[in-house]
């Protein structure tokens, strides 16, 4: 792609800055020290640290430090930082994840590694915590409130982890552990292990340092929710003949009710493994100058099987119906329809690769640094749906109306009349299920849809960084910062499927039998086990998922009939080009009563975007001679691919001021003020669009991208009130507000089609994307302490307690009462906010022998103010209150070995999700217990 002209010189410009041996950065930066420094470690030295990086930090921030070298607080980096006041996280198979600040979630986020981009294998901006090892990891800043010379990018937070140095640890050093991971729902004990060695040498000004972690663990995932939820009228007696009653009997003559088109029993078993190694060398001829070459790769493998079904109740005929107050159905009986086996392979292998040199030097009053540094990450991310159906095996398809043993009423698999599904959800949050349909039969089994498909996504970054900053020492301006910044980032999805059903014998609908040596009954008795109820615990898995294509393949006359093609309407490429520049003042002065110091600065922002790929248009529209309670089938027909390209472009100055006053006897007040931005996920400004292959007149549907987007934009104000005593005791209040002035949401516009088909009206389509529109606003205020009860006597001495509070308020300007009937309108908040969340950790550390319980609860938010289909399908959707607990405890042997073991989600905690109301649930999953014990040692 041609780039933009004004942009061209910039490399060259950061070229010969760094040909020059140009100099170093932030006053955050370390300088070199050949003084042999006796370190102390623990849970205390390492909060010790933290609180010496937040109080004097340039703006308002949090920090995590590691206990020791390869001894970070957590196992996973996302679970520590979720420690800190305002940081919440999302948690993927019930690892940590993605971070959420102050409400913000992680498309606000700017995660950096040691001040550098990553390339991520997400379509949007997000960065998983999953792909770096804490072992790895020396510490984290949480900064709050923006400063002019760090990047734009965040509404939330600018995160910013850093990985060991060799030169801050001189002489050889050299740390190992060997662990045993255990799930509780698995069964299966899994290793993980780490190294990490480094040394100096030539008196302390060339440090090398390796490290090397791999973990493979064995997850399980039980789930059960619902999908396509919809409604019918109560007087309508063609889709509910009835009767119709309250909960108390009263029959129910009119009204909308709502339902659930479908209920879901998963079991997802998952491997992963991850293999992580970085290198660092550092070379500091002199005191004045320091070169870091760094270079991090990660390759992280997770492929999941799922086995599960799915009841449809979305068709007519609901009898015997419950309905609650809410008018949801609780209780109804319907005449069968095909139950679905519902299988899935899900996963990625992903590879990341990050390179970067820094070169600083202090000459005078001059302190200049350059940085280049380099990321790729690619990945196969495949997402295979099958779906079979489950009939009444005690009919013959084969036997034709007319022949001997044909029954009567026989229709499609089923007897008409006779055959039933009948759903109870009054048990609880898991829907009972009861039909004459043997799910846990393999002779029942028979095809329907298969879906095979994968994207390969591959993102590339280069980043060039020039910074300054000259000593002025001239009344309150101590210094001064500028410095310039060049980005150059592509990302791209290549999408590859097929068709489901089969081009010469379609195996949808048509209940073709399959070989029940194919299957296996789930001998998983403990499914959803502290579920009550009489759900289903039994039902159909695929023995060999292999096996089973093979089969489909020569029923469909296709032997490779799962060999994907490139869709190119639905694969893009994204370009960005970023020039930013900066100054920034750094003031500092005193009072009668305080100092004070500080920074105002202004940073201009040029992004030129550039969406690439193809585009197809329907050419027509018309109905097929199929018909179901789904809805009337279509047909569409579309051009072939144009290739499609669209170029933006903006700019943005973005002010901000901090402000540190020291009152003396360990008491801060620090404020600021500054204009922020989050750019749109990248995946949301692509040009591609996503058409149905077996679209329907009740559910038409489009959804795509917009190249057009505008970034989220915010003027942010933040004070934060600070004490820290002699004793190491910490107490803060924060303040916070934000004035979100643009932002991005979901968009879906109905456009009629001019199709109108007999007995059905006018067919419309549903157009989805993201749109900017106004924003809201978002305040609140953080409680923050840190206590150690070392004036207790004896052993007492050795507890402590750290607590945060968060509480969030937010206001959607464009939130409009949900207009539709027997649903709750979700408030006016934004969405992804939880209004109140804390943590609770106590600590015990005394003579090699600690302790750590740690309680983290969110409160329930709001996920969607329209979800999506596989979930609430339009109405609100909600992410209920979760609260975790983990332990853990370690005990130095001697001064070179340390035995350590760890529970993670102590007491089962599990994820639900639901509808407008708490009766109409989409989601629950739970993930089960982990268990660690490990050996580590130190040389």
């Amino acid at each position: 792609m041609k780039k933009h002209n004004k942009f061209r010189l910039l490399p060259l410009t950061l070229a010969i800055a760094t040909a020059i041996n140009s100099y170093a950065v932030i006053a955050e930066e370390e300088q070199v020290d050949n003084t042999e420094i006796i370190q102390v470690t623990g849970i205390r030295s390492s909060l010790t640290e933290s609180l010496e990086n937040k109080k004097n930090a340039s703006s308002i921030q949090d920090s995590i430090v590691a206990e020791d070298i390869g001894k970070f607080p957590d196992q996973n980096v996302a679970e520590s930082l979720q420690r800190i006041s305002g940081v919440m996280i999302s948690r993927t198979n019930g690892e940590g994840s993605k971070v959420t600040v102050r409400g913000m979630g992680p498309k606000f986020n700017a995660v950096k590694v040691n001040n550098r981009t990553i390339a991520t294998t997400d379509r949007g901006r997000e960065f998983d915590f999953q792909a770096l090892p804490s072992e790895l990891i020396s510490g984290a800043d949480v900064i709050k409130a923006s400063r002019a010379n760090i990047a734009e990018g965040s509404l939330g937070a600018y995160i910013n982890v850093n990985t060991a140095r060799p030169l801050n640890s001189s002489g050889f050093n050299a740390v190992g552990s060997l662990d045993a991971v255990y799930n509780d729902l698995t069964g299966d004990y899994d290793p993980k292990g780490s190294a990490i060695i480094s040394n100096t040498f030539l008196d302390n000004t060339i440090g090398v340092l390796f490290g090397y972690t791999q973990l493979s663990t064995t997850n399980r995932i039980d789930a059960a929710g619902t999908t396509h939820w919809s409604s019918f009228q109560a007087d309508n007696k063609s889709v509910a003949p009835g009767p119709i009653t309250d909960e108390v009997g009263n029959n129910i003559e009119e009204g909308t009710i709502w339902y659930p088109g479908r209920a879901t029993y998963t079991i997802d078993t998952e491997k992963r493994k991850r293999t992580s190694t970085n290198l660092t060398l550092q070379w500091a001829p002199n005191n004045d100058t320091t070169h870091t070459f760094d270079a991090l790769y990660s390759d992280l493998s997770r492929q999941a099987l799922s086995n599960g079904m799915q009841v449809p109740l979305h068709f007519s005929g609901w009898e015997d119906v419950i309905v609650s107050e809410n008018m949801t159905a609780l209780k109804a009986t319907k005449s069968a329809s095909p139950i679905d086996g519902l299988f899935q392979e899900r996963g990625q292998d992903s590879h990341t690769i990050a390179l970067g040199l820094n070169s600083i030097y202090f000459v005078d009053k001059w302190t200049i640094s350059t940085d280049i540094s380099y990321s790729k990450a690619s990945a196969d991310q495949r997402g295979n749906t099958l779906v079979t159906n489950f009939v009444n095996n005690n009919v013959d398809q084969s036997v034709k109306p007319g022949d001997e043993g044909y029954q009567p009423d026989q229709q499609n698999g089923f007897i008409v009349g006779q055959d039933y599904i009948e759903f109870d959800s009054r048990n609880g949050d898991v829907i009972d299920i009861s039909s004459t349909i043997d799910y846990a039969d393999p002779a029942s089994v028979r095809t329907h849809w298969n879906d095979i498909q994968h994207n390969e996504v591959e993102d590339e970054i280069l980043e060039l960084k020039l910074d300054a900053n000259y000593e002025v020492d001239n009344g309150f301006i101590s210094s001064v910062d500028f410095g310039l910044a060049y980005t150059d980032r592509e990302k791209s999805q290549a999408f590859y499927g097929i068709d489901g059903c089969g081009a010469t014998v379609s195996t949808c609908g048509n209940f073709l039998d399959l070989e029940d040596s194919l299957f296996a009954i789930n001998d998983t008795s403990d499914f959803l086990s502290d579920v009550k109820g009489d759900i289903p615990r039994e039902f159909v898995l695929i023995n060999n998922i292999n096996d089973y294509k093979n089969s489909i393949g020569e029923i469909r006359g296709e032997p490779n009939w799962t060999q994907e093609i490139l869709r190119p309407e639905r694969s893009v490429a994204n370009t960005e080009e970023i020039l930013a520049a900066y100054g920034q003042l750094n003031l500092v002065g005193e009072f009668d009563s305080f100092s004070w110091s500080g920074n105002i600065g202004l940073r201009y922002v040029d992004t030129q975007n550039s969406s690439s790929g193809h585009s197809i248009e329907r050419l027509s529209l018309i109905e097929k001679p199929v018909q179901d309670g789904g809805g009337l089938a279509l047909e569409a027909e579309y051009s072939d691919p144009a290739v499609i390209q669209v170029t933006t472009d903006y700019q943005k100055w973005l002010p901000s001021f901090n402000i540190n006053m020291d009152f003396g006897s360990g008491f801060f007040i620090k404020a600021a003020a500054a204009k922020v931005i989050a750019r749109p996920a990248l995946e949301d400004t692509g040009v591609n669009k996503v058409y149905q292959q077996n679209p329907r007149a009740g559910d038409l549907a489009t959804s795509g991208g917009n190249p057009y987007l505008n970034p989220y934009e915010a003027n942010q104000f933040d004070t934060s009130f600070e004490y820290y005593d002699e004793s190491g005791n910490a107490y803060s209040l924060g303040l916070f507000y934000k004035d979100i002035t643009n932002f991005i949401s979901t968009q879906t516009t109905s456009v009629d089609t001019g199709l109108v088909l007999d007995g059905w009206g006018s067919v419309y389509e549903a157009i989805t994307q993201k749109s900017n529109r106004s924003g809201g606003s978002v305040s609140g205020f953080e409680l923050a302490g840190l206590h150690y009860f070392d004036y207790l006597p004896g052993w007492l001495s050795g507890f402590g307690v750290q607590a945060n509070y968060t509480f969030t308020s937010s206001k959607d300007d464009d939130a409009t009462e949900f207009e539709r009937p027997n649903v709750q309108s979700p408030s006016s908040g934004l969405e992804g906010f939880s209004e109140n969340s804390y943590n609770i950790i106590g600590f015990y550390e005394v003579d090699g022998f600690q302790v750590r319980a740690a309680y983290n609860w969110r409160e329930g938010f709001l996920a969607y103010r329209s979800g999506p289909r596989i979930g609430s399908n339009g109405l609100p959707q909600h992410t209920d209150d979760y609260g975790q607990v983990d332990l853990s405890t370690s005990y130095d042997i001697n001064e070179k070995l340390t035995i350590s073991a760890e529970i993670i989600n102590a007491t089962n905690a599990n994820i639900l999700e639901y509808a407008d109301v708490r009766e109409r649930v989409t989601t629950l999953q739970y993930t089960g217990r982990r268990y660690q014990i490990g050996i580590t040692a130190k040389f």
